[in-house]
Formats: structure tokens, C-alpha cells, sequence
């Protein structure tokens, strides 16, 4: 296992042990097969069985290099994934928070837009109240302008009655 993915995730650590590296199994018919049964038989075989080595060596340390490369990949695009998934959770804490705001402002709206209604509906019946107590007055005004002038004709009844007393 990767010291870089020690105490990591356990995704990360999957990915790693999900890799695995090809290479050519051995049969009987590869060249080293007959290089292998020649080896005691002189140092040209020798010689030939330390390039198959070599040769072997070389492929065994370039698969090694894959496989750093191929873990530091891996690596990366777990570091990658996390920043992303911890990017995406700010964005909806963000997002979540806001629409809380909203949410609260709407309220807030509401609550006062229900105050007002409930202020218009209120003058509006004091509106309504002052009209028929008006009303009630113009009745009661126009009652005491009749009454006004039946008592003013009854004075000028009088009035001239004094009047006749006394001129004769």
C-alpha cells in the first residue's frame, strides 16, 4: 500500500488494490526456455541468460515505474475527488443557508403584508362607521333645520301677534 494513502479513504485505498499489472506468464515456448535448459553448458549461455535477466530486470523496473505513476494518478484523482465533493458541500451548505434567508425574508414579508391587510380592513370599517354616523348626522341635521324653521314660523306667529296686541 501507498504511504500517501495510509489513513486516507477507503475508496482510495480500493482504487489502489483494484490496479493490476499485465505481464506474460511463462510458457515453455518463450526463448528463455531453451536458454535456461542450455545453462550449464558454457558461458555463451551464460552471457545470454544475463541479457535475459537484464532484459527481464529492465521490464520489472519499468512496470515499477508504471506503477508509481499509475498510484500517483490514482493519488491525484482521489485528492481531486475529495476537493470536489468538499467543493460541492460548501456550494450546498451556501445554497442552504440562502434559501433559509430567503425563506426568512419571505416570512418576514408575509407577516407584514398580513399586518396591513388586516390595518386596511380595520379602516375600512372605521370608514364605514364614520359614513353612517354621518349619515346619521346629515338625518338628524337636516331633522334639526326642519324643526328650526317650524319654530322660527311659530316666532314669527308670535311675533306678530305681540305686535297686534300691541298696536291695538
Amino acid at each position: 500500500m501507498l504511504p500517501q494513502l495510509q489513513g486516507g479513504s477507503e475508496f482510495a485505498k480500493m482504487r489502489v488494490m483494484d490496479k493490476t499489472v499485465k505481464i506474460r506468464a511463462y510458457s515453455g515456448d518463450t526463448p528463455s526456455a531453451p536458454v535456461a535448459a542450455e545453462l550449464p553448458k558454457g558461458q555463451a549461455t551464460a552471457d545470454e541468460s544475463r541479457k535475459v535477466i537484464q532484459e527481464q530486470s529492465q521490464i520489472i523496473e519499468q512496470l515499477r515505474e508504471s506503477l508509481r505513476i499509475e498510484q500517483t494518478r490514482t493519488v491525484e484523482m482521489v485528492r481531486k475527488k475529495t476537493e470536489l465533493e468538499t467543493r460541492v458541500k460548501e456550494l450546498s451548505a451556501t445554497d442552504s443557508r440562502e434559501l433559509v434567508q430567503k425563506t426568512a425574508q419571505f416570512e418576514e414579508e408575509k407577516n407584514k403584508s398580513l399586518e396591513l391587510l388586516k390595518t386596511v380592513a380595520q379602516l375600512r370599517e372605521s370608514l364605514k362607521q364614520e359614513q353612517a354616523q354621518a349619515g346619521e348626522m346629515a338625518v338628524k341635521y337636516a331633522a334639526q333645520e326642519t324643526r328650526l324653521k317650524e319654530l322660527s314660523d311659530v316666532l314669527g306667529k308670535i311675533s306678530s301677534a305681540v305686535a297686534a296686541v300691541k298696536a291695538g
